[in-house]
């Protein structure tokens, strides 16, 4: 085993939450925000469909199912430095590998590992990953997912390094699957992918343990050499404070990519200013260079690409004064926003800037010749502004129901004491009707 994978083994091994209530506190958001995403889901066909070919009896089978409902809706939360989703792929393996006695200490704290590994691994990465096309989702997160797995399991040394060297090697995920079934199967084949890596190495198959050697392993290859893994300054940065705490969570209160956020809140803006789509003549959307990749889709023709379209999610605020998830389940975007599109375009004139931040100004001018402006750097939901203690209940709710959702919150609320098992049980059922 090199020194890196050496190093980063050591990490996950010895990450511990003891002391550490800020990182507990906000593991149980980030699982009650899962939980939201997840169920909101369970009764959605192509969910129904992929539940059909799944065992229930299969860990590996269930983190598929788990990462694909999960994500489907695009419901879940984001994190700047992979520029993609953690909770939909950690939490999900978790659920698939945990046994009825595991406690809940240890579940979060292996949480915790793996959104460290994802986190500080991103950072290496991005922004280029994302730009090369590379839905990080799948690939980073598959490497979190193995290192969740790592730290539940206790596993140490060569064993641990082999789990992760084999979960490595299945890294994959394209960004150009946004909008159909294939971006939410990114975090269902992660979550499958590092189950299937402990079990080979539980059943005694094995691996190569130079990981994260700077000339040949995972970093490399997917840098082409341009960068390596910087071991010191990992291990200075490893829960200092936590990566979900900085750069944090992004959680959304509406069914679209988080990417869209900004504007979206800057739109809600306009509209409490007094303007509406009717009396629009051009909006432009103002974008760093790129930071509009996973918005790709200037003219959705249904509701799933209306998910990854700025120009729908702009559409309907300005239009009703609010979003309507509805429209995202819809096979074809309405008439009226078809008729509309002429009037948006998308510019691209906002300084780069760091990972964690994000600037997405909206101009507008409307047919009297006024001209309108908003421009939202912390919206609802981003680290700075999280969700309230009420709207992540209400989300919740739109997947439970009022009774249901108080008793979760509650449970949770009572944790990190206890066992893991009733809530595996509770979910199983939820989830295998």
């Amino acid at each position: 085993m090199d020194q890196n994978t050496t190093a980063v083994v050591r990490l996950i091994e010895a990450t511990e939450l003891s002391g550490r209530d800020d990182l507990i506190a906000q593991a149980k958001r980030a699982f009650l925000d899962y939980l939201a995403a997840l169920l909101a889901a369970r009764r959605e066909p192509a969910v129904e469909n992929l539940r059909q070919m799944t065992d229930e009896g299969r860990a590996s089978d269930r983190a598929r199912l788990y990462g694909f409902a999960s994500h489907y809706l695009d419901f879940d939360d984001a994190q700047a430095n992979i520029a993609g989703h953690f909770s939909t792929v950690l939490y999900s393996v978790l659920l698939a590998v945990a046994r009825p006695d595991d406690a809940v200490c240890d579940f979060l704290a292996a949480y915790i590992a793996g959104a460290e590994l994802e986190g500080l691994l991103g950072a290496r990465l991005n922004p280029e990953h994302r730009r090369q096309g590379w839905h990080s989702t799948g690939t980073v997160g598959t490497l979190g997912a193995a290192a969740a797995i790592v730290r539940l399991r206790r596993l140490t040394g060569e064993r641990a390094a082999e789990v992760l060297s084999l979960a490595g090697t299945q890294s994959a995920g394209m960004a150009f699957e946004a909008g159909s079934d294939g971006k939410p199967l990114h975090a269902g084949f992660a979550a499958e992918h590092a189950v299937t890596a402990f079990r080979l190495v539980e059943a005694g198959l094995n691996a190569r343990t130079n990981l994260f050697d700077d000339v040949t392993g995972w970093l490399a290859v997917f840098t082409d050499g341009r960068r390596y893994l910087d071991v010191a300054r990992m291990q200075q940065e490893w829960l200092q404070p936590g990566q979900i705490l900085e750069p944090g969570l992004w959680m959304k209160r509406h069914m679209y990519c988080s990417a869209a956020i900004c504007a979206a809140d800057g739109a809600e803006e306009l509209y409490r200013q007094g303007l509406r789509m009717a009396d629009v003549r051009s909006i432009t959307v103002h974008f760093p260079p790129g930071a509009d990749r996973a918005l790709r889709y200037t003219r959705p023709q249904t509701g799933r690409e209306g998910q990854f379209s700025v120009e729908f999610i702009i559409w309907q605020i300005l239009q009703h004064g609010r979003i309507e998830d509805a429209y995202f389940r819809q096979s074809t975007v309405p008439q009226a926003f078809l008729e509309a599109l002429p009037k948006f375009h998308r510019a691209y004139d906002v300084p780069t800037l760091p990972l964690s931040e994000r600037a997405v100004p909206l101009t507008a001018e409307t047919v009297d010749g006024r001209h309108w402006q908003a421009d939202v750097r912390e919206p609802q939901g981003s680290p700075a502004r999280p969700l309230t203690i009420a709207q992540q209940k209400e989300k919740l709710e739109m997947a439970v129901g009022s009774l249901s959702a108080g008793h979760i919150i509650d449970t949770i609320g009572n944790w990190p004491d206890g066992e893991i098992g009733p809530c595996l049980d509770w979910i199983k059922g939820e989830m295998f009707p």
